[in-house]
């Protein structure tokens, strides 16, 4: 059996976004269906339907969305997860009015939280850290228990100072989805970045971060505008968060990127690869 570390943090203060909904169900990692956790599920697909935009989407995640967008052109599917997958690939390409354009006509239909979220890393491509964040806070309202969405959004509140809130979005998303490597990474960059050495010390050695990976973090947070409102709180007490020793890689920034060695995400550089 996998040997699990625990991590003492205690959430010290109580959050209730307007937005938020009641969780029924963990969120799963690895390949989750790109439309399964919508509150307002899409119809389902034939099965042969299913499996091109299962393939397409792997295109999308191998870094290939040209050809994503090619196979789309050919596939002729009037359906708004064909639509998502079409503006993921638009915005990869870096054709973000055309993919935004598609993600606001599909806010309204049953991927809209994936919409939002795309809308979100637009505009954290963009450095519109605000508006970005006001596109995640809906997506998280469609999607309150996709780990990935609740990363982005945390990401962005991060880049826009709001750090506390932030603090607890990463957490929330650790306990979805523990093998979700991101979240965990983006924890450490803000308590780099508030000044909270000791704290990331304590997390990087129960989640089993290296000593080379930490001090990668902490130069990617001096690197970046530091967040003055103070240190975060919640980080101390008795409630435990069981993480994985193995699951940690130094990658930092939105879920949207692809797993390359520049870490960073969107405050390096544009996002690339797909959810």
């Amino acid at each position: 059996m996998k040997r699990l570390l625990c991590l003492m943090l205690a959430l010290s203060c109580h959050l209730t976004p307007a937005w938020a909904a009641p969780e029924t169900s963990s969120s799963s990692s690895g390949d989750k269906s790109l439309w399964s956790n919508e509150k307002n599920a899409c119809r389902e697909l034939p099965a042969a339907v299913s499996t091109r935009l299962g393939l397409i989407r792997q295109m999308l995640s191998a870094g290939k969305p040209h050809a994503a967008i090619a196979y789309l052109d050919a596939a002729r599917l009037d359906v708004p997860q064909a639509q998502l997958l079409r503006a993921d690939g638009l915005r990869q390409t870096g054709r973000e009015a055309e993919a935004d354009r598609i993600y606001r006509q599909l806010v309204k239909t049953c991927v809209a939280g994936y919409a939002y979220q795309g809308l979100g890393l637009s505009a954290g491509n963009a450095g519109k850290w605000s508006e970005a964040a006001s596109h995640l806070k809906a997506a998280c309202a469609a999607q309150p228990i996709d780990a990935a969405v609740r990363n982005d959004y945390g990401f962005a509140l991060m880049q826009a100072g709001d750090s506390n809130t932030a603090l607890h979005e990463f957490l929330t998303a650790i306990e979805l989805a523990p093998n979700q490597r991101r979240p965990a990474h983006n924890l450490l960059l803000l308590l780099s970045r508030t000044g909270e050495d000791d704290k990331a010390a304590a997390f990087a050695k129960q989640v089993g971060i290296s000593a080379d990976e930490l001090e990668g973090i902490r130069k990617m947070a001096t690197q970046q505008a530091p967040i003055t409102e103070g240190p975060v709180t919640g980080m101390t007490g008795p409630q435990a968060v069981v993480v994985p020793e193995d699951h940690i890689r130094n990658e930092t920034g939105a879920s949207d990127e692809k797993d390359t060695s520049q870490a960073g995400g969107v405050v390096a550089g544009h996002h690339d690869g797909a959810r």
